[in-house]
């Protein structure tokens, strides 16, 4: 699966998890989203889960997200511009 499609359904899932009503639904997804991240960035759960945690956990993989979609613009921008010059 392509970054681009990774990052995308993992912003649909997040959205989909923060509307979810039903917390043992919320954490289905987050573990679910948590799968799919890269093993070293996977967040570890604790034995206690809340809503809480939950919303917690998803803005930390929404700022994981954020930061490599930056750097991959950041990475084609640089592309573009060795190429111009």
């Amino acid at each position: 699966m392509s970054n681009n499609r990774r990052y995308g359904l993992l912003s649909s899932l997040i959205q989909q998890c923060r509307y979810e009503i039903d917390v043992d639904k919320q954490f289905e997804l987050l573990q679910k989203i948590n799968s799919l991240l890269p093993k070293t960035s996977r967040l570890r759960t604790p034995s206690l889960i809340t809503d809480d945690y939950i919303r917690t956990a998803l803005d930390r993989i929404d700022e994981y997200l954020l930061d490599k979609r930056l750097t991959l613009i950041n990475r084609k921008l640089d592309v573009m511009y060795d190429t111009v010059a």
